[in-house]
C-alpha cells in the first residue's frame, strides 16, 4: 500500500465548473497530467463542530486564521479494515496547512473514546505495516499531541456533518510542475447530524463538479491559460461551510428556529443509537474525550449504504449554488487544495 503523507503545507484554489468546464479542463491537462496513483477514490468525510456548531460560524466569517477537525475515509473498505486519518485542517492567509494521523478504524474509536493516541495505536495496530509503523512515528505521536489540544481548546465536539464525494486526482508529467496536484469532486452529498432523520443530499447541481488546483509554488503558464480559456474563476467553496448553509436555508423554510434549535443539540447519545435524531434539552458540559462516541465514530468510518452520493439522494436546495468571484488583478496565480 502506498504511504501517506501526514503534513501539508500548500496553497489551493477551488473552482464550480459546470460540465462544459470540465471537459474543457480534462482537455487541457491531457499530455501534462496524468491520473495519480490513487485514481477515483471514495471519500467519506465527518466533520466535528461544537454543539453550537462554532467552528463553521466562524469560519464563514472568513476570519483571518481558521480551522476545523475531520475524520475522513478513502476508498470503499468498510469495518474494521484500512486506514482512516483524523486530520486538523488550518488556513491562515490563504495557506492551508493540513496536519493528519493514519490508524485503524478500531483504533479511531479507541483514541476518540478517550484512550490516549499511543496506546490506541499499539492495541488496535494497522494490518499494513509500513503504515503502522508512520502511526506510532514521532511526527505522528507530536500531531495526535495537536489533535489533543484542539479538542481541549473547544470543549465538547460532537458530529456535525457527513459529506461524501467521488475524487479523481491528477498528477503532473512534468517534473517541471513541481507538486502540482488537481482534483475533480463530483457527486458530492451531505447529511446533517443535527436534523432527525435525515437523508443524504446531493450538494451541487446535476453536471457540476469541484475542481481544486493544489500546489506549494507558483502555477505552470499552461493552467492558467486553460482556465482562462473556459471561463474558469475562484470560488469560495467549502463543502462542510455549504452543507451547513444549504441545512440553515432549509431549516428556515420549515420554521425551525435558527441556529438556536442547532445550538443546544444533544446529538451525541441519539447518533450513538443510528438515529442523528436532535434533542432539545441543553446538557451538561462534558470532558473533550466524550464528544463523540464509539458508534460515532464506527458510522463515519463505514457509512450506510443509504448515504451513498450515487443512490438515493435527495437533489441540492435550490439555490445552493455561489456565484463565482472573478479574481482581481492583484491576485496571484497560485493555488492548491
Amino acid at each position: 500500500m502506498a504511504s501517506y503523507c501526514e503534513v501539508f503545507e500548500r496553497t489551493e484554489k477551488k473552482y464550480r465548473l459546470d460540465a462544459c468546464q470540465h471537459r474543457s479542463m480534462l482537455a487541457a491537462l491531457a499530455g501534462r497530467m496524468e491520473p495519480d496513483v490513487f485514481g477515483v477514490t471514495r471519500i467519506t468525510s465527518l466533520y466535528f463542530d461544537t454543539p453550537d456548531r462554532l467552528l463553521i460560524e466562524r469560519s464563514l466569517d472568513k476570519p483571518l486564521y481558521k480551522e476545523k477537525l475531520r475524520l475522513r475515509r478513502y476508498g470503499d473498505a468498510q469495518g474494521d479494515d484500512g486506514c482512516v486519518f483524523v486530520e486538523i485542517k488550518k488556513k491562515f492567509r490563504g495557506v492551508v496547512y493540513k496536519r493528519r494521523v493514519g490508524l485503524s478504524p478500531a483504533a479511531a474509536r479507541a483514541y476518540w473514546g478517550g484512550m490516549p493516541y499511543a496506546q490506541a495505536c499499539a492495541r488496535f495496530p494497522l494490518a499494513d505495516a509500513a503504515l503502522d509503523a508512520e502511526s506510532k512515528s514521532a511526527r505522528s505521536l507530536q500531531i495526535a499531541r495537536e489533535i489533543d489540544q484542539f479538542r481541549k481548546r473547544y470543549g465538547r465536539l460532537v458530529p456535525s456533518m457527513d459529506i461524501r464525494c467521488r475524487r479523481s486526482a491528477y498528477a503532473p508529467l512534468d517534473l517541471d510542475d513541481g507538486e502540482l496536484r488537481i482534483t475533480f469532486d463530483e457527486g458530492i452529498s451531505y447529511r446533517d447530524r443535527f436534523a432527525r432523520h435525515a437523508a443524504a443530499r446531493e450538494l451541487l447541481a446535476p453536471g457540476e463538479v469541484v475542481m481544486e488546483v493544489k500546489n506549494a509554488g507558483p502555477w505552470p503558464l499552461w493552467l492558467s491559460h486553460a482556465l482562462t480559456a473556459c471561463g474558469a474563476y475562484p470560488s469560495s467553496f467549502s463543502k462542510y461551510g455549504e452543507a451547513y448553509r444549504a441545512c440553515m436555508r432549509a431549516d428556515g423554510a420549515a420554521g425551525v428556529p435558527v441556529p438556536a434549535a442547532a445550538a443546544h443539540a444533544d446529538v451525541t447519545a441519539d447518533v450513538n443509537a443510528g438515529t442523528g435524531t436532535r434533542r432539545v434539552s441543553v446538557p451538561a458540559a462534558e470532558p473533550a474525550h466524550a464528544s463523540a462516541s464509539a458508534a460515532s465514530i464506527c458510522a463515519a468510518v463505514a457509512p450506510s449504504r443509504a448515504a451513498e452520493p450515487d443512490h438515493a439522494v435527495a437533489p441540492a436546495h435550490a439555490g445552493a449554488a455561489a456565484t463565482p468571484r472573478k479574481p482581481t488583478s492583484k491576485e496571484r496565480v497560485l493555488d492548491c487544495a
